[in-house]
């Protein structure tokens, strides 16, 4: 955690708060405006960064991604990665690539850069032979681009070089359908090496729930075995489960199908991370005094949602908490409720057992 870091908060250009991070990183602001906020954070011996984050909703608490300030001594660099299908895994070729400088940044013309397309195994790098340009230490934003996809964004930075800063894109969904992309990073110490998506579902009854994971196997399944049906079309399925026992980067994709009904059908659905590999791994002294580990909070994990509801697509960004625990409850999803039925839940707790995560 870095305390002393003076925090500006804009919105559309003009400061609407200042703040400073305490002991713990963390700083707060309440009874913000909506709309799109530029956060810039400066302290002496670090790089300044800029973040954009959008408040959309009355009485909605946003919690920011925890931003790592770069060493003013950090040198220029290359940054690479992958870019692949967050269905199937597969690397992605001929993927458009731009870039601009700052933390989640929203595509402008004239404000990106134009740098290539992936190769034939799905691999970006920057600077290339497209563009030879020195790239300056600093985070950029990269945006990633092909038809048939929504277009994909995600942070890279450059302190010398810096590789495996993947992304995966999603294939358009028909009208009723959601995909749920969960991913984690690369980092030094390596913090998180195993998440797992899970999701809580209503059942086909209509009277209660379904808990779909890792360890929800059909039988004699020789493709997808995570998943479960409502009728022909009409399914939630766990696309993909990437079992990262030696290193992240990571990513874990479920998909919800709408087949013949209208809409994501009617009920509650409930999503969460669980820390598979520090699931164990609590230091404290039983239910009193639990320690809970912090690596889950420091892996930069990021759940990503597409919602085509009925031709209206509705994207949702969660980052996770800085707080302790080994389970992130992220969000919950009806139809029926205000809005466009999401409410961020943003809660971490500690869950040793990952088929009691529901």
């Amino acid at each position: 955690p870095l305390s002393g870091v003076g925090v500006s908060d804009a919105l559309w250009g003009s400061t609407v708060a200042t703040m400073t991070s305490d002991n713990n990183g963390d700083f707060s602001q309440a009874s913000l405006a909506l709309g799109m906020h530029s956060v810039t954070y400066s302290k002496s011996g670090y790089l300044d960064e800029t973040l954009t984050e959008l408040l959309e909703t009355d009485g909605e608490t946003l919690y920011l991604e925890t931003v790592k300030l770069l060493d003013e001594d950090c040198t220029s660099g290359t940054m690479s990665g992958t870019i692949t299908d967050a269905v199937t895994g597969d690397n992605m070729s001929g993927v458009n690539l731009y870039y601009t400088s700052g933390i989640n940044k929203n595509f402008k013309f004239g404000e990106w850069t134009y740098f290539g397309t992936t190769d034939e195994n799905g691999v970006w790098s920057l600077p290339n032979s497209n563009y030879s340009s020195s790239i300056s230490a600093g985070w950029y934003t990269i945006m990633s681009n092909k038809s048939g996809y929504y277009e994909g964004y995600h942070n890279a930075e450059v302190c010398g070089d810096i590789s495996n800063q993947d992304n995966a894109l999603s294939a358009k969904l028909n009208p009723g359908e959601m995909r749920i992309m969960l991913k984690w990073k690369k980092t030094n110490p390596v913090t998180a090496k195993d998440l797992d998506a899970h999701i809580s579902i209503p059942n086909t009854a209509g009277n209660g729930t379904f808990h779909l994971y890792y360890d929800v196997d059909v039988l004699e399944c020789t493709g997808i075995c995570d998943y479960y049906v409502y009728g022909a079309g009409d399914n939630v399925t766990l696309d993909f489960d990437d079992d990262n026992s030696t290193a992240p980067p990571g990513k874990e994709t479920i998909t919800i199908l709408s087949g013949a009904a209208t809409k994501v059908r009617s009920g509650t659905f409930s999503y969460s991370v669980h820390n598979f590999t520090d699931k164990d791994n609590d230091s404290g002294q039983g239910n009193c005094c639990p320690n809970y580990k912090t690596n889950l909070s420091k892996s930069g994990a990021k759940v990503k949602v597409f919602y085509n509801d009925q031709g209206t697509l509705v994207k949702k960004r969660y980052n996770v908490p800085n707080d302790n625990g080994t389970l992130w409850k992220v969000f919950t999803f009806d139809s029926s409720g205000s809005g466009s039925g999401f409410t961020r839940v943003q809660d971490m707790t500690y869950e040793k057992k990952p088929d009691e995560v529901y």
